[in-house]
């Protein structure tokens, strides 16, 4: 196989088609069909189902997927490690929403003026769901919440967020669990966020259940929040950049539920010159003293024995 067919095939897969492919390629359609026929001829199997006009993965096509991802990473790393030091390339960046929103700004700048060269694309996402790219290696770094020591990853600490609940103005004080009702709506994001489990798992500790009710954005939360559909949990540093702020309270929780560590993470085997650049921006601007990043990794380290 050469590895311009693998991606030729990849970026098929990534843009649904050919003429969209061809496209990204700077390629006429018709060399992209042939570099695809003949990989197909290669491994003697059919990569795609052709349905009239339209094309879809075959099986043998998500195969080959991963593998496809994999050496054409390796290429990369190999070219740059042998050619040059300096971050060029693609970096592919995953974030939390609330993140992006408050500390993403100055370092994305910083690094986009210091390494023009670098395409930097950023995606949001849940913790969970960010985790589960990086080792995928469909990102390839990224900003996550509370996470816990993998082997596989390098994890630095860089931002501690003070989180907080919001009601609706008419709501009673909130100083325990007790004051939620024993049948609370929580509106959060889905089950792969962290904030979110760390707000079940507080309302849960008093025995309660919960009703969630999901949703996909700050804005929507906030507006459910102010119009008395539930309460929910956000980062305080958060709720200055969002208008309904002053339609909704905020309630402090204690100390052990309120502290949430951000990490930069990034897999062991494919740290890049611009990911090592990209950390050096983040945590030129980080909150977490070592202190706390030591205190942190050490909460980890007896939450992973536990387990």
């Amino acid at each position: 196989m050469e590895l311009s067919d693998l991606r030729v095939f990849l970026q098929v897969v990534e843009s649904g088609g050919v003429s969209a492919a061809a496209e990204q390629l700077n390629r006429v359609p018709s060399n992209v069909t042939a570099r695809i026929k003949s990989l197909e001829e290669k491994l003697d199997k059919a990569l795609f189902v052709r349905d009239k006009n339209r094309l879809r993965i075959s099986p043998a096509g998500e195969q080959l997927l991963p593998y496809a991802k994999q050496l054409l990473t390796l290429s990369e790393q190999a070219k740059n490690a042998l050619t040059d030091s300096e971050p060029s390339g693609q970096l592919r960046l995953g974030s939390m929403e609330a993140v992006a929103a408050t500390h993403l700004v100055e370092p994305v700048m910083q690094f986009h003026q210091k390494y023009p060269q670098v395409k930097l694309e950023v995606k949001t996402a849940p913790t969970g769901e960010l985790i589960d790219r990086i080792l995928a290696g469909d990102l390839d770094v990224a900003l996550v919440a509370d996470s816990y020591p993998d082997s596989r990853l390098t994890q630095t600490q860089v931002f501690e967020e003070e989180l907080v609940i919001v009601s609706d103005l008419k709501h009673e004080a909130i100083t325990s669990v007790n004051d939620l009702g024993c049948d609370p709506t929580f509106i959060g994001f889905s089950a792969s966020c962290a904030y979110r489990n760390k707000m079940t798992q507080w309302i849960k500790s008093a025995g309660h259940r919960v009703k969630v009710i999901e949703i996909s954005s700050y804005h929507t939360m906030l507006s459910c929040v102010a119009a008395g559909m539930g309460v929910g949990i956000v980062p305080k540093a958060l709720l200055a950049s969002y208008p309904c702020s002053t339609s909704i309270q905020v309630h402090v929780l204690d100390r052990q539920w309120r502290q949430s560590i951000t990490s930069l993470i990034w897999r062991n085997d494919s740290v890049s010159p611009s990911i090592l650049a990209f950390a050096k921006e983040v945590t030129h601007i980080s909150n977490c003293n070592p202190q706390k990043i030591m205190a942190g990794e050490e909460r980890q380290k007896q939450a992973t024995d536990k387990v």
